[in-house]
């Protein structure tokens, strides 16, 4: 006796298989295209030092409390400078440090 999932599972793959051809399932990797290693790497050191620099300003920020709660006002100069300097390199990173289109090569030419 088969179960529900079964017979469907199967007219699922028969259904796939007529829609994309025989070669099916290895144009796709779990329903997703395949990213370039290298764009995916660039991502994940992205994502790294965004988390680095995120570590960084909350080490800052205990820092600047404790300089106010302490009333030492002339550490707090620094410390704010050192805070806006990570939230501008964390800008920079989100907004500009992104892979480079596949059409393009490191000239700037279009790829054929």
């Amino acid at each position: 006796m088969e179960t529900f999932n079964t017979r469907s599972d199967e007219q699922a793959k028969q259904k796939a298989a007529e829609a994309y051809g025989p070669d099916w399932p290895s144009r796709f990797h779990a329903g997703r295209r395949s990213a370039e290693p290298g764009r995916t790497a660039v991502w994940q050191a992205r994502l790294v030092l965004l988390v680095m620099i995120n570590v960084a300003q909350l080490w800052i920020l205990a820092a600047t409390i404790e300089a106010a709660l302490a009333r030492e006002f002339s550490q707090l100069i620094p410390l704010i400078s050192a805070s806006v300097v990570c939230w501008i390199i964390a800008l920079t990173i989100f907004l500009w440090w992104k892979p480079a289109s596949r059409k393009r090569t490191s000239t700037g030419y279009l790829r054929k």
